[in-house]
């Protein structure tokens, strides 16, 4: 059920409506005054929290700005906000280590009422600065008005994938999901504190990591945010790292004294060519871009060797055959996917420098590499997977009445180059979603999900448009009951171009007039 903007809400009598935008007593009062009382805050105090500030910061300027590790933001459409980071639920835990949940705060001087959780990523363990940037279109969550959290998810570390806090119980529960709501809790007090008025909305933006907290916020916490964005959701580690080491481990047995890579520049590139020339065309214009990636009919033995072909560049037997398996996803001895296979699309090919390595490069995830050495073992594989200490923690229950009743939105998007976490599988999370819930058409009411094209890992790719704005659609979707339909992406790979992304099973189309490069002359075609 939709929130309603109404005058008569109770707020403090200095607090006004402006249309859509509450502003606060602290919104009215002076620049000089908002610094001062963000200061204070270094003192703050909570009753049931043993809290321990360690920043109370007024930014005025965007040099100021800290830069957080793992995050480097433009400043674009800086406005002025309060600074502030710190610890709650200090412990020891075991082996006589020192625990806590780490958390950030960012309060905007000119709030618009709403509070935005900006979800992890990795393994955490980082307090990222808490600006809302992902998925906010050019300027962040925080310079829109939004009050933004963020949280280390109740342990601390110097690197992304240290995986220390595996020994101790309560920091798994914490990173499973408990530390997301508890920071959630807490920010929601400050913030209501710090303007006199609770926030109307609330938001989660989340990719990866943070991609499986928004959906584990959907599935277990249904009643704590309206809204929720899910980015590329880690929902299962234990065994899409089966699977990102299923397919390094294939492509990397091609490998030998004559050839140091699975696949030549040229063969890579080939490779590409080749599955644009299958699909490519599938949106009615040839671009450079597959948007109908689930679609696409792509197969690598179109490209293999030949009378014709030998000699030249092309693709043996092996690689062929490897390509098919490694793309397939890993299999039982039953012949059972345990996890799904990858789409074929233009950032398979991906070198380092444009975000993670694609696929074709034999890579093997974060959490797998350490096992590339030994032969591979599929059945030692799938035990570490059912064992793996993060399993507790996934994120793929399809059962969301109560979300859906008390009127939340959820919003998936997912680069169909991702090489860690494979976008069909969040596709087959939403078409479970679907089937669960009524159909496809009725869980659209409330549920919608973006393919990419292009796109790796929650951003990035050599042809592919990464930047665009699901934040906003999602508040008109949740405060005005507009739902989504078409998104618009733009990206450094294709300047000048903008593109339709569009609600699954619908893809981006040309319209067959118009200047091909403009997202206008595109429909959502099924």
């Amino acid at each position: 059920m939709m929130k309603k903007l109404v005058l008569g809400m109770p707020v403090l009598k200095t607090g006004i409506w402006l249309g859509a935008f509450f502003l606060s007593p602290m919104g009215l009062a002076s620049q000089s005054d908002f610094a001062d009382a963000c200061r204070n805050l270094k003192s703050l105090t909570l009753e049931g929290y043993d809290i321990e500030v360690t920043e109370a910061a007024y930014i005025d300027r965007s040099e100021k700005m800290s830069e957080a590790p793992t995050q480097s933001v433009a400043p674009k459409g800086f406005k002025p906000y309060c600074s502030l980071k710190g610890y709650f639920e200090k412990r020891v835990g075991v082996n006589d280590k020192p625990y806590a949940i780490g958390f950030g705060l960012a309060l905007p001087e000119s709030w618009n009422g709403r509070f935005l959780f900006q979800g992890g990523g990795g393994l955490n363990g980082l307090i990222r600065e808490p600006l809302g940037a992902l998925a906010a279109g050019e300027t962040p969550a925080l310079f829109q008005g939004f009050a933004v959290a963020s949280t280390d998810s109740g342990h601390q570390s110097d690197s992304l994938f240290n995986v220390e806090f595996f020994e101790d119980q309560q920091s798994l529960l914490n990173f499973y999901d408990r530390a997301v709501v508890k920071t959630t809790e807490l920010a929601k007090k400050i913030v209501a504190n710090h303007y006199g008025q609770p926030s109307l909305y609330n938001y989660f933006v989340g990719c990866s990591t943070g991609g499986r907290e928004a959906m584990s916020m959907s599935q277990r916490y249904p009643n704590v945010f309206d809204g929720i964005v899910a980015g590329a959701p880690a929902m299962r580690t234990n065994y899409s790292e089966v699977a990102d080491l299923w397919s390094a481990v294939t492509l990397q047995a091609l490998v030998d004294d004559q050839q140091p890579e699975p696949f030549s520049v040229a063969q890579q590139s080939l490779i590409v060519d080749g599955l644009l020339k299958a699909c490519d065309a599938r949106d009615g214009i040839r671009d450079g871009m597959v948007a109908d990636v689930v679609g696409c009919d792509f197969s690598p033995a179109a490209l293999q060797c030949s009378a014709e072909t030998e000699g030249g560049t092309c693709l043996t037997a092996a690689q062929v055959k490897a390509l098919d398996k490694a793309f397939a996803g890993p299999r039982d001895i039953d012949g059972r996917n345990l996890y799904p296979g990858f789409f074929w699309d233009t950032g398979v090919a991906a070198k380092a420098e444009h975000g993670i390595p694609g696929l074709l490069q034999g890579v093997a995830g974060p959490l797998g590499k350490s096992r590339m050495g030994p032969p591979f073992d599929l059945q030692r594989e799938i035990a570490i997977a059912r064992d793996f200490p993060l399993a507790p923690g996934n994120a793929t229950s399809t059962q969301l009445s109560t979300f859906a009743h008390v009127g939340g939105k959820l919003m998936f998007f997912h680069g169909a180059s991702d090489p860690w976490f494979s976008a069909q599988d969040t596709l087959q999370y939403y078409q479970r979603l679907a089937k669960r819930n009524g159909g496809l058409e009725r869980v659209q009411q409330w549920s919608r999900l973006y393919l990419v094209p292009g796109m790796g890992h929650c951003h990035g790719g050599e042809s592919t448009l990464d930047q665009f704005d699901m934040l906003n659609p999602m508040v008109n979707w949740v405060e005005q009951g507009k739902a989504p339909e078409a998104v618009e992406a733009t990206g450094k790979a294709f300047p000048g171009r903008s593109r339709s992304l569009c609600p699954y099973p619908a893809y981006g189309h040309y319209l067959g007039r118009g200047d091909s490069e403009e997202a206008v002359n595109f429909d959502c075609k099924r």
